[in-house]
C-alpha cells in the first residue's frame, strides 16, 4: 500500500513538472487577470456606530422605580433593538433621505427593483450584536462621508421609532386610564355628598361617639340645656344611621385610595404616550473613515491565481486520463 502511494505520488510530480510551462503560464495569466479584475472593483468604505439597549421598562417616570433610562438592557432588548434596526421605517427614512435608489443605479420603473434594492440594502447595511450587548451599526458605501451619515442617522432613527412604538402602545392604555379617573371622581363625589348629609343631620364619626354619652351628661351636670339638645340630637342621628354612615365612610376611603393609585397610573401613561426621550445608550457616533474596507484585493488575488492552478491541475489530470482511457480503448 505504501509503495503504491510513494508510486503514485512520484507519477503525480513528474506529471505536473512535465507540464509546468503550461501550468506557470495559466497561473501569470490568472494572476495578472485577477489583478485587473480586483483593480475595476468599486471600493467600498465602512462606518461603524455602536450603541447599548435600555431596558425594555426604563422608561419608567415614577421616582420610586429602581429602573433608570440609563440602565443597560439584557439580550432580549437587545434582540428587540435589531427589530427594529431592521424595520421598514428606517430603511425607508434613509430611502427617502439620501435617495437611495439613484445612489445604487436602481430603475423604479425595474419589475424586480424592490427585490434587488433591498439586496443592495442588507448587502450594505449590517447590524451585530456583540457578546457585551452592544449593537454594532455598520454601513458600507463608496462615500465615506455618506457612509457616517447614514449610521448616525439609523443612531437617531432609532429613538423616533421606539418612542413611536411606546407612544402608540399607551395611548389606548391612556384614554382607559382617564376614563376610569372620572368614574372614580364621580364615584367619591357622590359619598362625599352623602357623608356630608348624614353629618349635617347628626351622625358623627366612630371617633368621635365614644365621648358623646358622656358629653351629653357633663352637659347637663353643667346646666347647659342647649349643648345637651344639640348631642342628645347627634346621639339619636347617629343610632338611627351610623350603618350608613360607616358604609359610605369606608367606601370613601377605598375609593380615595383607588383614586391616588389610578393618578399614578394615569401620569405614567401620560408621560408614556408624550415620551421623546433616548432609547439607547451611545458608545460611539460612526465617523467618516479614511481607509476602504473592500475589496480586500491582496486576498482576492491570491484566493482566485490558486483557485484557478488547483482547477487547471485537476483537468490536465482529467485530460492524461481520457488519453489512457483512448489508448486502452
Amino acid at each position: 500500500m505504501s509503495q503504491e502511494q510513494n508510486f503514485n505520488s512520484s507519477e503525480l510530480i513528474t506529471f505536473l513538472w512535465s507540464k509546468r510551462k503550461a501550468l506557470i503560464i495559466i497561473t501569470i495569466v490568472a494572476f495578472v487577470a485577477s489583478i485587473a479584475v480586483s483593480l475595476m472593483m468599486t471600493p467600498y468604505y465602512m462606518s461603524r456606530a455602536v450603541v447599548f439597549p435600555t431596558k425594555s421598562n426604563s422608561v419608567d417616570f415614577n421616582s420610586n422605580s429602581r429602573n433608570s433610562v440609563v440602565e443597560f438592557g439584557d439580550e432580549a432588548d437587545a434582540e428587540r433593538l435589531l427589530q427594529v434596526l431592521i424595520s421598514p421605517e428606517i430603511r425607508d427614512s434613509l430611502t427617502v433621505k439620501y435617495n437611495l435608489y439613484d445612489h445604487y443605479e436602481l430603475d423604479t420603473n425595474d419589475a424586480h427593483a424592490k427585490f434587488e434594492f433591498q439586496k443592495a440594502y442588507e448587502g450594505n447595511f449590517k447590524f451585530d450584536r456583540t457578546r457585551y450587548n452592544s449593537i454594532n451599526i455598520d454601513v458600507y458605501d463608496t462615500d465615506p462621508e455618506m457612509a457616517a451619515d447614514m449610521a448616525n442617522d439609523i443612531v437617531r432613527l432609532v429613538d423616533t421609532v421606539m418612542n413611536r412604538m411606546i407612544r402608540q402602545r399607551a395611548v389606548g392604555p391612556m384614554w382607559a386610564v382617564q376614563s376610569e379617573v372620572g368614574l372614580i371622581k364621580e364615584e367619591m363625589g357622590d359619598y362625599s355628598d352623602k357623608l356630608k348629609s348624614l353629618s349635617d343631620s347628626g351622625v358623627v364619626s366612630k371617633d368621635e361617639r365614644g365621648n358623646m354619652y358622656a358629653d351629653y351628661l357633663e352637659a347637663l351636670k353643667a346646666g347647659r340645656n342647649d349643648l345637651a339638645v344639640e348631642i342628645k340630637r347627634k346621639i339619636d342621628a347617629t343610632q338611627a344611621y351610623a350603618a350608613d354612615y360607616d358604609t359610605y365612610s369606608n367606601l370613601s376611603e377605598f375609593f380615595s385610595l383607588r383614586y391616588s393609585n389610578i393618578l399614578d397610573v394615569n401620569d405614567q401613561a401620560h408621560q408614556y404616550a408624550h415620551t421623546n426621550i433616548q432609547q439607547t445608550i451611545r458608545h460611539s457616533m460612526a465617523e467618516v473613515p479614511d481607509k476602504k474596507a473592500k475589496p480586500k484585493r491582496a486576498i482576492i488575488v491570491l484566493f482566485t491565481t490558486f483557485s484557478v492552478l488547483i482547477f487547471a491541475i485537476f483537468v490536465l489530470l482529467g485530460l492524461e486520463k481520457l488519453k489512457e482511457l483512448r489508448a486502452k480503448a
